[in-house]
Order: structure tokens, then sequence, then C-alpha cells
């Protein structure tokens, strides 16, 4: 399974969100982000999740979030150059 995917998010202070957080609502916005989704130490930390695809099968998994874009010809042209194939803009 590849470790990075591209997705557009919400992004958050917390995994709590912006209806239970304070600073989630201050900084709520959506972003299109390189996630890492094969991060150190999973299930150790509390982290949110996404979906992804392994082995033909929809599977939830841990992430930490590496970068985010600007737009979506970035991101794309990010994934092409990385060969980034899982990518939901």
């Amino acid at each position: 399974m590849p470790c990075y995917v591209i997705r557009r998010i919400q992004v958050t202070h917390c995994k709590r969100g912006p209806d239970r957080c304070e600073q989630c609502r201050q900084m709520n916005a959506e972003r299109i982000c390189l996630l890492d989704v094969c991060p150190p130490h999973p299930g150790e930390v509390q982290r949110r999740v996404t979906q992804v695809t392994v082995a033909g099968r929809p599977a939830w998994r841990e992430y930490d979030v590496v970068r985010s874009f600007e737009d979506e010809a970035e991101a794309r042209q990010y994934a092409a150059s990385e060969g980034i194939e899982d990518v939901e803009l």
C-alpha cells in the first residue's frame, strides 16, 4: 500500500473538530493536502482517519498532514512528479 495520498480535507486543530473545539473553529478551512497514511506509532497517538483502498478494498487509516497545496493544479503536478496515484479532490 502506498503511504502517501492527496485529499481535500477540513484542516483542524485536533480530532474533536470544529463542533467541539474553539481552536478548530477558528482555523476551520478546506485545503488540499498530502497525507501520510503510514504514520509512526499507529494506534498509540490519537489521529484523524481517512478512507483509502488497500488490495482493492476500502480501509480506514490514520494520517498525518505532510503539506498543503495552493490549488488543484499544484496538487496534481506534485502527484505526477512523485508517482502518487491516490488523489481525491
